[in-house]
């Protein structure tokens, strides 16, 4: 005997399930393509310069800039051959900031930033006062 209130009778999607269904589907396919895009595992850090590349680097990279920017890359790479890193990695710091520089030239200012960091922490390991200022003026303004 058979429950009346059970019967079989097809299923039948409407419009809206199928729609929905459909939809996520799409949405499901999407987000799989986008995932898969996204994952490309062969994009490395860039290295850090060592500190004599810098110089070079930053008048290659400057050399069709604006007189001003020259001034500042010229003012940077004699801080750096006379060790003074801190008032370098502030030079630097202005070059990241300006907003018409090539993204060229901000990836390098950025590279020589991360280099003259590791300068300045060694400096300070050393008793460098003005490097320890540096770093912790840098670490207070993150």
């Amino acid at each position: 005997m058979r429950c009346q209130h059970f019967k079989r009778t097809p299923v039948r999607l409407g419009a809206f399930m199928r729609k929905r269904c459909a939809t996520n589907i799409w949405l499901t396919f999407a987000l799989l393509i986008l995932g898969l895009c996204g994952c490309d595992k062969s994009t490395q850090p860039l290295p850090l310069l060592a500190a004599e590349q810098i110089p070079t680097e930053l008048q290659k990279a400057f050399r069709k800039a604006k007189p001003e920017l020259n001034n500042v890359v010229a003012q940077i790479n004699s801080e750096l051959q006379s060790k003074d890193y801190a008032s370098a990695y502030q030079g630097l710091q202005f070059l990241t900031s300006v907003p018409d520089i090539t993204e060229e030239q901000r990836t390098l200012a950025a590279r020589a930033l991360l280099s003259i960091n590791g300068l300045l922490q060694t400096a300070q390991a050393q008793g460098d006062q003005k490097a320890a200022e540096v770093l912790k003026f840098q670490q207070r303004n993150r």
